[in-house]
């Protein structure tokens, strides 16, 4: 199964958070937001996903990049 996740906005109601950084890669409790969301969709079995990135979405491919095992 796949999951679609979309990561795509501004954050606008983070500012001035979001400035230099994705709303999903904003730290929460020692992790980001996108690494919960995944870590949630792991332990419902879902292993493919889809990030629909926009703004500041070369932040979020060198994230997933980094952080996925090969």
């Amino acid at each position: 199964m796949k999951a679609i996740i979309p990561v795509a906005g501004a954050g606008t109601k983070l500012r001035p958070h979001t400035y230099t950084q994705p709303k999903a890669l904003i730290p929460l409790a020692g992790k980001t937001i996108l690494s919960i969301i995944v870590d949630q969709l792991h332990e419902a079995g879902i292993n493919d996903f889809i990030f629909i990135i926009g703004y500041l979405g070369e932040k979020i491919q060198d994230y997933v990049e980094r952080n996925t095992p090969i």
